[in-house]
Order: structure tokens, then sequence, then C-alpha cells
């Protein structure tokens, strides 16, 4: 399968790599170094985190835009004040958010609340 430059960075790109490489049958590392293999330019942060959101699964397109608004009225809605990180991204993710989307929705969330650092 033919990479080109100006898709790097593009999860679905990515998952396509890997699903041609027959990744969900081979480590963690096996996939982070095929990706490395294939000479165009992937950096081994771009390739652990391509492989990391490859094996969690899930939308790697968004369904909805999550704007500030929806995303507090979601995670409130939830309880997420009480409930682990984990479970409110497996939340998001449930809905139709993207892992990057969610994690980076429940940080904000949670950083706002004052339930981590700044």
């Amino acid at each position: 399968m033919s990479f080109e430059l100006s898709n790097r960075g593009k999860q679905s790109v990515y998952n396509k790599l890997l699903d041609a490489f027959n990744g969900r049958e081979k480590s963690f590392s096996e996939c982070v170094n095929y990706l490395l293999g294939l000479g165009s330019g992937i950096s081994l942060g771009q390739a652990n985190n391509a492989v990391h959101v490859y094996f969690k699964g899930g939308s790697t397109q968004a369904k909805f835009r999550l704007s500030s608004e929806k995303r507090d009225a979601l995670l409130d809605e939830f309880g997420a004040i009480t409930k682990k990180p984990k479970e409110c991204v497996d939340y998001l993710r449930s809905l139709g958010c993207t892992y990057r989307q969610a994690t980076s929705a429940v940080y904000k969330y949670r950083q706002e609340r004052g339930l981590i650092g700044t």
C-alpha cells in the first residue's frame, strides 16, 4: 500500500497500513517498527501514537464536533466529577468521539474544574 507524505498524521491511513500488515496479530513494537520502516518520515513519536490509537480501536473520525458547552453537558450528565478519567474517556468514545477528542475533552473538563493542576 502506498503512503503519501501528505497523508502522514491521519489515523485512518495508519489504520489501513496496519490492517494490511495484519497489525492486530502483531505486537505493539512490531507495528511501530513496521511504520518506521516505511521510509516516509514518520517519527518514533508519531508511530507510537498511531499504534496506540490503533490498538485502542474505535472511531478515527469524530461523529460530531464537541464544543466546550456540549462537552460540559455530556460529562456533567455522566457524573464525571466523581469518575476516573478513563471512565469518562470511554463514555465519550461510546458516544462517537475519537480517542484524541475524548482524552482532550476530559483533560480540559478536569482542568477547568480544578480536579488537576493547571
